[in-house]
């Protein structure tokens, strides 16, 4: 039933803001006239039974109108609905003051009055005049009426000296109605610029403002939103309530952090906090949250949250590039003083050895010892063909990540079979036997640099098997978090303590300094996967074997090894 009425008594809305201002203005009044004649009614029964016929043919005709402009309001025809209103209510106020006391009234002198108030509210000054000159008018018409005998109740007052004291009071009213609405309009008027300004700059802003509502078991309800707040969430405000508000779009991560900002809500703080949410489809933003809180002095509690919302995933984005270039620049920092050290040590020592050599080579071609002489020469030989295996390294570290082929689709079994023809010459005398899965998965990037991976790591695996049946395998284990491809080389070999596997990595890092190779292979192996946006880390212990794991980029469309 409630509902109903509400539904009743509600005014209609339009898309003109005008229109509906004007509607709500005439529903007003005319509930107000449909409610306002009962009172008079009931005490005209009550009071003066004999005046009854008349009274109530009086409020059913009033009553009429109204409802039937109350149809025509709800039409939508708000304008015509207001006219005729005006000009009932006038006929009807007319009607009474002609058959009853005329110009010295209540009808009149109070009647006509709040016809030029409402005609000025409904129809403007203009309106309001018009009524007004036809008020004054009739009252003329009125008081010869009286003089000439054919007034049939005459008033207690003068009719010409009451018409005259309507002569000022009606001009008045309508001055001061029409002063009061114009005062009205300027302010609806700067109101609505108001809210369009607020609504322009909502759109081009990339924040939004919220308010919640906290009951007294702490349990949180979103009930206002205004700006960008779509466009950063993806959801209407009614789909974002119903899928769980701001808590189901937190990320699981900074649900703590979110805790902890609520304790201080709770405590009378005011918050600004960045935290990971997600739209509508599931994209991660990261937002920067200014909470304010609203406090219930008499229940001495938090009863709300207002505040504003900002998209800072841009800012986020260009911080996390500028740790990862300093990230970077650190180690190549680190790489650059290996690389010094190497210059001044590891290719200090050829130099020395060819200098020391080349004196007993001087001495021992003096002496005729030609013996001696060949074997000071290959010394020298030994050493210079070190330092020239040294610098062709460090020349071809140098080169990656800035020499950058033609990335392709391949396939990695492809690569694999490729590198180990390559390193065929150091398997074969050892008898190592090499495994290549079937199946391997298709790869984006410079094939050449690929195939160096795998021959640096199935080189580095040939040199140190410790078994009687030296075994190497090459294959894949599926898919890494990202969709990336997971790859393997693992060896049946010596292994890797688990305080080097970091190390192995590392320039000119040598875990045996007997072995050959100058210690770069593997140092090349990560740049060359880290040029590739991989990884690459070793899963080993001594005397197990080791598998050096690393990632590679899908081929978006390619061939699988078959």
């Amino acid at each position: 039933m409630l509902p109903l009425l509400g539904k009743l008594l509600s005014p209609p809305v339009f898309e003109d803001a005008d229109k509906t201002d004007r509607a709500l203005l005439l529903s007003i009044v005319l509930w107000g006239l449909v409610f306002m004649p009962l009172p008079h009614a009931l005490y005209t029964l009550l009071a003066t039974p004999e005046a009854a016929p008349r009274v109530m043919l009086q409020v059913g005709v009033a009553e009429t109108a109204s409802f039937l402009l109350l149809y025509v309001l709800r039409r939508g025809h708000v304008r015509s609905a207001s006219l005729l209103q005006v000009v009932a209510l006038w006929l009807f106020f007319t009607f009474v003051a002609g058959t009853g006391h005329g110009s010295s009234g209540p009808s009149y002198l109070l009647g006509y009055p709040l016809v030029i108030a409402i005609a000025g509210v409904l129809l403007g000054g203009r309106g309001a005049l018009v009524v007004t000159v036809a008020s004054l008018a009739t009252g003329v018409v009125m008081v010869q009426n009286v003089r000439s005998g054919s007034q049939a109740l005459p008033g207690p007052l003068d009719p010409l000296a009451s018409w005259v004291l309507s002569l000022a009071f009606f001009p008045m009213s309508a001055v001061l109605q029409y002063l009061g609405a114009r005062t009205v309009r300027k302010a609806l008027e700067t109101a609505r610029a108001s809210e369009e300004r607020y609504r322009l700059i909502s759109r081009v802003s990339s924040d939004y403002t919220f308010s919640t509502e906290l009951d007294a078991a702490g349990n949180m309800k979103l009930n206002w939103v205004a700006g960008a707040f779509e466009a950063m969430t993806g959801y209407g405000y009614d789909e974002y309530v119903a899928a769980g508000a701001w808590r189901a779009h937190l990320h699981p991560d900074d649900a703590e952090q979110d805790a902890q900002d609520l304790q201080a809500l709770h405590a009378r703080r005011k918050i600004v906090s960045e935290v990971r949410t997600y739209k509508k489809g599931g994209e991660m933003r990261w937002v920067r949250v200014y909470a304010h809180p609203v406090w219930d002095e008499a229940a001495n509690r938090l009863s709300g949250i207002c505040g504003a919302v900002q998209d800072v995933t841009q800012r986020k984005q260009v911080e996390a590039e500028r740790e990862a270039a300093i990230t970077e620049l650190k180690h190549k920092n680190a790489e650059l003083e290996q690389f010094t050290y190497t210059v001044s040590h590891d290719l200090k020592s050829p130099l020395v050895t060819v200098g020391g050599f080349l004196g007993h080579l001087e001495r021992h071609a003096l002496a005729g010892d030609k013996p001696k002489a060949a074997e000071d020469a290959g010394r020298i030989r030994q050493a210079v063909t070190k330092m020239q295996a040294l610098l062709e390294d460090l020349l071809e570290l140098s080169r990656i990540g800035r020499i950058v082929h033609p990335s392709q689709d391949v396939s990695f079994g492809d690569v694999a079979r490729d590198a180990v023809e390559l390193v065929r010459g150091r398997l074969e005398p050892r008898g190592v036997l090499v495994e290549i899965q079937e199946g391997l998965p298709a790869v984006h990037g410079d094939r050449g640099r690929l195939v160096e991976v795998v021959q640096n790591l199935v080189d580095n695996a040939a040199k140190f098997m410790g078994s009687a049946e030296p075994r190497v395998e090459i294959g894949s284990r599926g898919h890494g978090a990202a969709g990336e491809a997971l790859l393997f080389v693992r060896d049946n070999g010596v292994g890797i303590a688990p305080e080097f596997h970091e190390r192995v990595f590392g320039l000119f890092n040598k875990l045996d300094p007997h072995t050959e190779g100058t210690g770069i292979g593997l140092a090349l192996v990560r740049r060359i996967v880290e040029a590739h946006g991989g990884r690459i880390w070793v899963e080993s212990r001594l005397g197990e074997g080791a598998a050096f794991c690393f990632t590679l980029p899908m081929a978006p469309t390619g061939p699988a090894d078959r």
